[in-house]
């Protein structure tokens, strides 16, 4: 019944629908995966997520590329300015959690783009209250953090979580490298080409074809 479901919503006028598609449809089913249905553009076809998902917030917020893989216990808040995109064959890791809002509530967030065939390790955190850019081919390791705000805290008459947060925007460029346990903090951009050491804190940018380590993150070399 499933297979019936994923070839039926498939489009076949669509030039990707070949063999290979086939093929990676049945793998994924090998492996467990429940299937979700999304429509996009008058188009549907499969997004394959674990047990566990949640999309809290409008669906209408949340767009999905083709085969798109939500491991187990994920949760996306789609309630944002721009919305929560996620581009085509794309993995997001078990444990994950996109949040376009922070923790102790205030205005919308900004939101998320990821590029295709990008992949978010498990048990990550996007704190997109501020805009996300990841690009294309973005490999992240497990343990990502990534947060887009900062708290302001220089009146000290007042309890830092009444003083406000200031938003800045973070872009990731195309066919990046994360390792392991990397946290990416506001206003940071990374440029095409780069790779960052497991452990790392960035909280500065970098230009193309950087190699970062250390806390917090130095250049050691131009790759």
């Amino acid at each position: 019944m499933k297979i019936t479901r994923i070839f039926s919503s498939l489009s076949y006028s669509d030039e990707s629908f070949n063999i290979r598609v086939i093929i990676r449809v049945l793998c994924m089913l090998l492996r467990g995966s429940w299937l979700s249905v999304f429509t996009l553009n008058r188009v549907t076809f499969p997004v394959f997520s674990s047990k566990n998902v949640r999309v809290i917030g409008p669906y209408n917020k949340f767009i999905a590329g083709k085969f798109l893989k939500i491991e187990s216990n994920v949760i996306i808040q789609t309630e944002s300015i721009n919305g929560i995109r996620i581009g085509n064959s794309c993995t997001i890791g078990s444990g994950t959690s996109i949040r376009p809002s922070g923790f102790y509530g205030g205005d919308r967030g900004e939101g998320l783009v990821i590029g295709d065939r990008s992949a978010i390790g498990v048990n990550s955190y996007i704190g997109c209250s501020g805009f996300i850019e990841i690009g294309d081919d973005v490999i992240i390791g497990p343990h990502f953090t990534i947060i887009s705000e900062n708290h302001n805290y220089s009146d000290r008459q007042i309890k830092i979580k009444d003083q406000g947060v200031k938003r800045e925007r973070i872009k990731i460029e195309n066919n990046v490298w994360i390792g392991c346990n990397v946290t990416v903090l506001a206003g940071v951009n990374i440029g095409n080409g780069s790779v960052i050491a497991a452990g790392s804190v960035v909280t500065k940018s970098f230009p193309p074809n950087s190699l970062i380590g250390g806390v917090p993150a130095k250049l050691i070399k131009q790759i």
